[in-house]
């Protein structure tokens, strides 16, 4: 038992890398610990562990996000997660389009990456995922937009070349995005365009080609330009 009293505060480092080191170490090890729960008798310590780690997503810090998406991934295939998928994905897209801050939005996105990853690719369709985004980067604020585009990112980067047939139908407003006169949303657009197309298969290409050749027929120069 000796090993586990207090470090003295000394030797505890007391800075922002060091914080979230820590918060990626604990998130790791309850997540890891929460995967061997088993699914029926386990299931309401599965919920909390579940919501305990997802309400860490607003950390601003993109190695915690990261190691709490990939946990929430696993632990949605436990238990009864699956029959909450509905309210979650609503829950996080709302905050990935509608919330304060940057972190907060950020951890959204990495947030549906995960359950939609945990829960199947059918969610996508099932819960009009794809057409919220959509809708999002055209319509939206700037926030909104970006919000948007990190999801698109983030589910393209989780789930690969099975995310391919909805980069067609995304293509023309991650296009549009890269004239918005927001320099958030243009980078977002950058960074999300940048890994969209680096999964893309060889087939995956040769059916965006004419969505690209019809973004050169746009006025802006910007949209020409990517």
């Amino acid at each position: 038992t000796s090993c586990l009293v207090d470090l003295p505060t000394e030797k505890v480092l007391d800075n922002t890398t060091a914080t979230d080191h820590r918060k990626e170490g604990v998130v790791i090890a309850l997540g890891s610990a929460a995967i061997h729960l088993r699914d029926v008798e386990d299931a309401e310590k599965i919920n909390e562990t579940f919501n305990m780690l997802i309400n860490t997503l607003c950390t601003p810090s993109e190695s915690v996000q990261a190691s709490v998406a990939l946990c929430l991934s696993k632990l949605m295939k436990k238990g009864n997660m699956k029959l909450q998928t509905e309210a979650l994905l609503e829950v996080q897209i709302k905050e990935c389009l509608h919330g304060q801050s940057l972190a907060s939005r950020r951890g959204s996105s990495y947030g549906i990456s995960a359950i939609v990853k945990g829960s199947g690719i059918a969610t996508l369709k099932k819960f009009s995922v794809v057409k919220q985004l959509e809708e999002a980067c055209i319509a939206g604020s700037a926030s909104t937009k970006e919000g948007a585009l990190f999801a698109i990112e983030l589910l393209s980067d989780r789930l690969g070349l099975l995310f391919e047939p909805y980069v067609i139908v995304l293509l023309p407003a991650l296009l549009k995005s890269f004239s918005d006169p927001s320099d958030h949303v243009r980078a977002a657009a950058r960074n999300s365009v940048g890994l969209v197309m680096s999964k893309l298969s060889g087939h995956g290409v040769k059916l965006l080609v004419p969505a690209v050749l019809a973004g050169l027929q746009e006025d802006d120069w910007r949209t020409k330009q990517a």
